[in-house]
């Protein structure tokens, strides 16, 4: 039997196996290529968390992170207002990302500028899911060179 008779023998079969390779590339390539947004940041405790209304608390010591989300349901496709306010700590700059934790949709990462003493402030606009609702993590990052600290807490947007 020659090698095309094979082929086409078992084309049926390598058909089968090369869809497979695509569909587990789709679905498990995405969990190790995405970045590790923890490597090289200290975490606060959060205590006081509202998490599902996009507020909270980070203490170490002394020093505390504020963070809100505004005031209202965090919706998808909107403009999120976001404070965060710092006591008792400065920071060379200040990052707030956001990473789906249901389905990666990327990482929506925004720096926040200061206004008063202690006090950041900006926007994001975080994509929309298709289930209509979905929990997204938050992680706010002071920069201090060489230091990375801050912290992070989990809230739904709908």
């Amino acid at each position: 039997m020659s090698l095309k008779q094979h082929f086409n023998k078992w084309s049926w079969l390598f058909g089968i196996a090369g869809f497979s390779l695509v569909v587990a590339a789709i679905f498990v390539l995405p969990q190790y290529l995405k970045p590790d947004l923890d490597a090289g940041v200290t975490f606060y405790a959060t205590e006081g968390c509202a998490p599902f209304e996009g507020q909270c608390i980070g203490r170490k010591g002394d020093q505390t992170i504020t963070v809100g989300l505004g005031n209202e349901a965090i919706e998808s496709m909107t403009e999120i207002p976001i404070r965060v306010r710092l006591d008792n700590m400065t920071a060379d700059s200040l990052i707030v990302d956001f990473e789906g934790l249901e389905m990666y949709m990327g990482v929506v990462r925004t720096q926040l500028l200061p206004n008063a003493q202690g006090v950041y402030q900006g926007t994001i606009t975080l994509p929309e899911c298709g289930t209509g609702k979905m929990l997204w993590r938050s992680r706010v990052i002071i920069d201090n060179d060489p230091s990375s600290e801050g912290i992070k807490f989990d809230f739904w947007a709908v």
